[in-house]
């Protein structure tokens, strides 16, 4: 599993510093970079209350001048380390959405827009 990780890694590098040479038909490298990070933002926040012992569930008692709720081990590089690999299979699923056009950026306002938004989109000739 650890080397999935790494292949899932590297394939998304591959794929981001190729964007740098290739024609940008879909996803370029700063839209996959801005992707990349504020996914793996996102999913770090959901992450981070996950495993977390606070102090006064611990064995060890609540350090003298420290929050009571403080987490004992948060465990940071490890959910930085899973957030990655999450990260990386998102961007890889938006990347082939995005490249091969089975969805265009431009047509998702329109998707999901409720039907006066269309009609108003409809009158100015943009839809």
């Amino acid at each position: 599993m650890k080397y999935f990780g790494y292949g899932i890694l590297g394939l998304v590098a591959i794929l981001v510093i190729a964007q740098l040479f290739l024609p940008d038909n879909g996803v370029g490298f700063v839209t996959g970079l801005v992707v990349y990070l504020i996914s793996w933002w996102m999913i770090f926040f959901a992450m981070l209350p996950i495993g977390v012992q606070g102090q006064q569930e611990s064995v060890d008692g609540v350090v003298p001048g420290s929050e009571p709720g403080a987490p004992v081990n948060p465990m940071l590089g490890k959910k930085a380390w899973w957030t990655s690999q999450i990260t990386g299979v998102f961007w890889l699923i938006f990347f082939v959405i995005v490249e091969f056009h089975l969805l265009d950026l431009e047509d998702l306002p329109t998707i999901f827009a409720p039907e006066p938004f269309k009609v108003g989109l409809i009158s100015l000739g943009l839809y």
